[in-house]
C-alpha cells in the first residue's frame, strides 16, 4: 500500500506564513499575510502566529527557507577579494573621456564605466542635475586587504598601565 505523503506536506497558506516569517521576522505579521485576520482581535492573531511557529513541520520549513537563504547569499573571500582589489586599482583617469563634438572632458555615466569602477562605487548623488560619484577609500580597501592576508605587523600591548611592557625585565637604580 503507497504511503500518504501529503500530510507531511505543508497547505499553500503555511508555506506562506513560512516564506512571510523569513522574509520579516515578525511572526504577527507574517500570519496577516497569510492568513483572513479581517474579523480577529491583534491578541488572537499574536497566539495563532505562536501557534504555528510551535508546529514542528514549520520549524523544519523556516530552516529550510533560512539554509537556502544563507547558501543563495554567501560571499566567499574571492569575492570580496575582488571587490577590495577593483577599489584599490581604481584609476580615475578611466573616469571621464573627451566629448568628440565639444573637445570638452565628461565625466562617464555607470553604464559607460568598466564593471571594476562600478565595483569601487560607493554611492553617486544626483543633486538638481549635478551628478557626483563618491569611490570606497583605497587606503581602507588595500589595510582590509592587508588585513584578510595576515600582513599586519604585530603589535605590543602593555597591560600594566605604568608605561613599562609586560614581561620587560626591571631596570634596577
Amino acid at each position: 500500500m503507497a504511503q500518504d505523503n501529503n500530510k507531511d506536506r505543508l497547505t499553500p497558506k503555511q508555506e506562506m506564513f513560512c516564506q512571510h516569517y523569513v522574509d520579516i521576522g515578525n511572526a504577527s505579521e507574517a500570519y496577516r499575510l497569510s492568513y483572513n485576520c479581517a474579523n480577529m482581535k491583534p491578541s488572537v492573531v499574536n497566539v495563532k502566529a505562536s501557534e504555528l511557529l510551535k508546529n514542528g513541520k514549520i520549524t523544519v520549513r523556516v530552516n529550510e527557507i533560512m539554509a537556502k537563504r544563507a547558501e543563495e547569499t554567501k560571499v566567499d573571500r574571492k569575492r570580496v577579494e575582488e571587490v577590495l582589489m577593483c577599489i584599490v586599482d581604481l584609476d580615475p583617469a578611466e573616469m571621464y573621456y573627451v566629448d568628440e563634438e565639444t573637445g570638452k572632458v565628461r565625466l562617464k555615466s555607470p553604464n559607460q564605466m568598466p564593471t571594476r569602477m562600478r565595483k569601487a562605487l560607493k554611492k553617486i548623488k544626483n543633486k538638481l542635475g549635478e551628478i557626483t560619484y563618491e569611490f570606497n577609500g583605497k587606503t581602507e580597501a588595500a589595510a582590509l586587504l592587508a588585513k584578510m592576508n595576515g600582513w599586519e605587523a604585530p603589535t605590543t600591548v602593555n597591560l600594566t598601565g605604568k608605561g613599562e611592557l609586560l614581561l620587560a625585565p626591571k631596570k634596577k637604580d
